[in-house]
């Protein structure tokens, strides 16, 4: 099994970057391509390079991130191919042969001035995806704010999750005069953090409020949500609180349980967020289904949410043939439970045996790389 991982400074000549992750892995690798434009090539066929931004957080997308590597290959077989992000990190996953990892680049509190410079491939969970679609359709949310980055990796420790390994040391940026500075120069700002803490919540709720200028906040822990409780209130009373995004993974106390969630700050974080629904704020979630052999009940989290992720849990063993197998599963083949439960408008959910329909904004599969702690 490989174990070496390049770095960026080891690649000479021009490079293409194409992302199949989240906004935190996008992101970072965008604030390089910004303090080094020279080194882009914003079509693939002009550069000596080829680098898939890769998100692992399930088998589902690491075969998206290896079918998006398979077609660029097969447009451009001369080129010179890298694994970047997160599946980078998962030694125990081996890329295919002839293409090499590469550790992510970024630039700390590097503005990002040009969002082009690296490909967002459409959201694989999306068929038919329209980018010029609504901010709120399926596979949009967050997608075309600006990303303004707050902090990397995540210091706590759930059982399911695998960020704290692949998004590398957990680390707050708070060099407040330069990001407030960026903050300003760009509208419909979005935090970026893997997980942010409270004291960054507090102060950019402040810094919200001082400048009278609206912010969105994604990947809130439960546990960080109810310390923030009040400030978060006090900027959605002001409206300046526009997409609320706190990761419950399940509202079922022994599936959080079993997690090894807070069950507590789970529940006061859904009623913090229906209070903030009354004001005005769109709030969206992730959660995890058929969680070991606990029923798929999440008829007050879609009654709740206006935008619910998704993702099967893995036992994070690749094997190709079953992450195809399980992608037509979930995401093909007009199969009745998925398409009824995760696409349509309303949900149907089993409740004590009986068959109800709950009303769902929008109910997609999760965004590459929020698997969250």
């Amino acid at each position: 099994m490989e174990k070496s991982i390049k770095t960026i400074e080891e690649l000479g000549g021009r490079i293409f970057f194409t992302s199949t992750a989240c906004m935190s892995v996008w992101a970072d690798a965008l604030s390089w391509a910004n303090k080094y434009q020279e080194r882009i090539a914003k079509e693939p066929a002009e550069a000596d390079h080829i680098v898939i931004l890769s998100c692992q957080v399930t088998d589902l997308a690491v075969l998206n991130d290896f079918r998006t590597l398979d077609k660029y290959r097969r447009q451009y077989p001369d080129k010179k191919y890298f694994i970047s992000g997160c599946l980078a990190k998962r030694m125990d996953i081996p890329v295919p042969a002839g293409a090499e990892r590469l550790e992510l680049p970024r630039a700390d509190y590097q503005p990002i001035e040009d969002r082009t410079l690296i490909r967002f491939e459409p959201p694989f969970w999306v068929h038919d995806f329209d980018s010029e679609d609504k901010e709120f359709e399926q596979g949009h949310l967050f997608r075309n704010m600006y990303p303004l980055r707050i902090g990397k990796g995540c210091p706590f420790n759930c059982t399911y999750c695998t960020i704290r390994f692949t998004r590398g040391k957990f680390a707050k940026y708070d060099v407040y005069a330069r990001l407030e500075k960026e903050f300003l120069e760009h509208e419909d700002v979005l935090l970026i953090a893997d997980s942010p803490m409270p004291d960054q919540i507090k102060e950019w709720c402040r810094l919200a409020i001082k400048h009278n200028k609206h912010i969105s906040i994604r990947n809130i822990e439960p546990k960080i949500a109810v310390l923030c409780r009040d400030d978060l209130l006090n900027l959605a009373r002001k409206k300046l609180l526009k997409v609320f995004h706190a990761p419950i993974q399940s509202d079922n106390e022994a599936v959080l349980k079993d997690m090894a969630r807070d069950v507590e700050a789970t529940f006061a974080t859904m009623d913090l967020c229906r209070r903030l629904k009354v004001l005005g704020v769109f709030i969206a979630t992730n959660i995890i289904i058929d969680y070991k052999d606990f029923p798929n009940d999440f008829t007050e989290v879609y009654k709740l949410y206006d935008y619910v992720s998704w993702n099967p849990l893995w036992d994070r063993q690749w094997d190709r043939k079953k992450a195809e197998e399980r992608y037509a599963y979930y995401l093909e083949n007009g199969n009745e439970v998925n398409n009824a439960k995760f696409f349509n408008k309303f949900t149907e959910v089993t409740v004590h045996g009986q068959k109800e329909t709950a009303p769902s904004y929008q109910t997609v599969p999760e965004e590459p790389g929020v698997e969250k702690s």
